[in-house]
């Protein structure tokens, strides 16, 4: 049977030190207003831990939490966990078959390499509402997880480490949340990763990875701020992508509805491109074969193409929008280029054409120049 224990310094609560010395299962500790230090070797198990106070910092745990590997549940809510030395914030280990849930709390993490929240096992996390700060979350190889981010944000201050690491095996479901860093998965990895209303970095996606993003922003002005390679599976409806789309091997790519800065592709990448917008370059190399409708291709000033294949690229096109803004068109090599076009600010564009290339333009005036 669940216990409700007010811990504090008033005459109805009892001490913090007394608290941690009796827990039980499916106690549900009120914390007052305050600062409580827990001690080193301390495992919560089957535990609530809610803070009373108007914010979450009013209520501040130092040191650090370690969830035990028998615990089904472990809850924290309206409270701040601050780690000062270098150790997880928040552990969860191997052996683990758990869920972890965080409520309208702050995790302050040391701010060195070491994870805010490491997650072994079998593990539910769930973040509402909430801040990780100075850290990252990383779920590693040997977890199996579900993480649901919801409303929440990750200060990762931390240069070349992901702010969100996904390493192994399960989903990961972000809403309305801000990731300040990239999102990662890994060589081994085997998710499923969903990111709605939300603002990232970057993102880093490799392995077995299965990829769906829907009304999101990456800010990265990188030419890889978005990086996809290996055989991954990606699905994107009305995003945008503040700088490169870089992707290599053998991905599959729907993009539609979108915006994005500049679009690079290698390998054998397959690509459908459906009423989006290139902003400033887009090329496509090696045995890339992309399928694009109702989408604009616009020049930028520092690129000598808009639109550019090279190699054994196939591009397949049906009403496009061509604004070059002085750039040219690239078909070399052995490439094919099936296109219409319905509109274009150009009254005529240059064409650099390879001899073995296969060039096909309909709605508009061009001239070739045989390289």
């Amino acid at each position: 049977m669940s216990r409700l224990v007010r811990v504090g310094a008033g005459g109805k609560e009892i001490s913090w030190h007394n608290a941690l010395n009796d827990l039980r299962a499916d106690d549900v500790l009120l914390l007052e207003p305050g600062f409580y230090e827990i001690p080193a070797g301390i495992f919560l198990s089957d535990i609530t831990i809610k803070g009373t106070g108007n914010l979450p910092e009013d209520t501040t745990i130092l040191g650090y939490l370690n969830v035990d590997a028998g615990s089904q549940f472990v809850n924290l809510e309206n409270l701040c966990v601050n780690t000062v030395n270098d150790a997880n914030s928040l552990f969860i280990p191997a052996e683990a078959n758990t869920f972890l849930s965080l409520r309208n709390c702050i995790v302050k993490g040391f701010g060195g390499d070491t994870a805010t929240i490491a997650a072994n096992g079998k593990v539910t996390l769930e973040l509402f509402s909430t801040v990780i700060m100075n850290g990252s979350v990383s779920l590693f190889a040997d977890s199996n997880f579900r993480l649901e981010m919801n409303d929440s944000t990750i200060k990762n201050v931390v240069q070349d480490i992901g702010a969100l690491a996904l390493e192994g095996h399960g989903t990961a479901i972000i809403n309305n949340s801000r990731i300040h860093g990239s999102i990662d998965t890994f060589k081994k990895s085997n998710v499923e990763l969903d990111i709605n209303n939300t603002v990232v970095s970057s993102l880093l996606i490799q392995g077995q990875a299965w990829v769906n993003m829907l009304n999101s922003k990456l800010l990265s002005q990188e030419d890889t701020g978005m990086f996809i390679t290996d055989e991954t599976w990606i699905n994107i409806i009305g995003s945008e992508f503040k700088g490169g789309f870089y992707c290599e091997k053998n991905p599959h790519i729907i993009i539609q509805n979108s915006r994005i800065n500049r679009l690079i592709a290698t390998g054998e990448a397959k690509i459908t491109l459906n009423n989006s917008v290139i902003t400033n370059h887009a090329d496509f190399q090696n045995e890339v074969e992309c399928n694009s409708r109702r989408v604009t291709f616009n020049g930028g000033n520092e690129y000598e193409y808009f639109l550019a294949l090279s190699d054994q690229a196939q591009f397949e096109g049906h009403d496009l929008i061509f604004n070059s803004n002085g750039a040219n068109l690239a078909v070399e090599n052995q490439a094919h280029l099936h296109a219409s076009v319905i509109a274009t600010s150009d009254d005529s564009i240059t064409v650099e054409c390879g001899q073995n290339a296969e060039f096909r333009l309909w709605g508009m005036k061009w001239t070739t120049k045989k390289n």
